[in-house]
């Protein structure tokens, strides 16, 4: 999907979702946007504000779409506004996202649910998460929601293990974020129901670009088992249709909670989980006037 960059001399798309054709966006977003905003209650919004300086390019195929020149790293969202009790959210993170099908729109804003979604239960927006979960899955079954759970603590592992977190999301150097985005994304969609990551012939696959952050995370994946008991947090979209002019749903995003639950503790120490993945594609346009 795409996301529109304003500038004076063009508009860079960023595109999330992998596919081979891209379709015209209208000016009908920003209405729906409006609206979307004022109908949330307890909320938080959230504004696209990634930087060009921490993405790397990358050629990328999910489930059969391929795009060149997809761009992986740490996304910046800034907070407009939240509604509502409960944690104050950050107002500024860096993470990834979960959904490379799904459409976020560079500085656009999104409103999502508060208090965070735990991702218990969850198996992604689009799509769906696990290496059985291929578009014959998309229904669901126990065994397909089961997948989907090992596929997010792999992912969530890697985050916490190598994201070097801070108050403010994920940190490290261009490559190390880079590398992140890649082995969360190949956590997220190629983990089988064993529990561990298939590198190689999977739903997600990568080629070209910065090899050492490909090695990297190839690195990190291997050994990964999917039972790592971990609770976690998702900025959840709350509308997932009427939202993009492209009829495609919003990007939900991962988030660290300083929350005292019991199986986030660890010595004594509150576990904060953050992540998102997200795959960008920047395309040229000529500037309406």
């Amino acid at each position: 999907m795409f996301v529109f960059i304003s500038g004076e001399e063009r508009e860079k798309i960023l595109n999330y979702k992998l596919k081979t054709k891209s379709k015209r966006l209208t000016r009908t977003l920003a209405v729906a946007v409006a609206g979307f905003v004022s109908a949330a209650s307890a909320s938080v919004t959230y504004q696209i504000n990634p930087s060009e300086a921490d993405l790397e390019t990358f050629n990328v195929t999910i489930d059969g779409d391929t795009i060149g020149s997809a761009l992986a790293g740490g996304i910046q969202i800034t907070k407009e506004v939240q509604t509502g009790s409960g944690t104050s959210l950050p107002s500024s993170y860096v993470t990834v996202c979960t959904d490379i099908q799904g459409t976020l729109y560079l500085g656009q804003s999104y409103v999502y649910n508060t208090p965070v979604t735990s991702f218990s239960g969850q198996t992604g927006v689009n799509p769906t998460w696990g290496a059985v979960n291929t578009p014959a899955y998309v229904s669901g079954s126990g065994a397909d929601a089961a997948n989907a759970a090992q596929a997010i603590q792999n992912a969530a592992h890697l985050f916490y293990t190598y994201g070097q977190l801070t108050s403010t999301g994920i940190g490290g150097t261009p490559e190390q974020m880079a590398a992140l985005q890649l082995a969360v994304w190949e956590a997220l969609y190629d983990t089988t129901s064993g529990g561990n990551v298939v590198t190689t012939g999977g739903r997600l696959t990568v080629s070209g670009g910065d090899a050492a952050a490909v090695a990297l995370a190839n690195t990190w994946l291997s050994g990964l088992d999917g039972s790592y008991g971990l609770t976690g947090y998702l900025l959840y979209p709350s509308q997932k249709t009427g939202v993009n002019a492209d009829g495609e749903p919003p990007q939900e995003l991962l988030i660290a909670m300083p929350v005292p639950e019991a199986s986030t503790v660890i010595a004594g120490a509150l576990l904060m989980l953050p992540f998102a993945a997200s795959t960008f594609k920047i395309h040229r346009k000529k500037r309406s006037v």
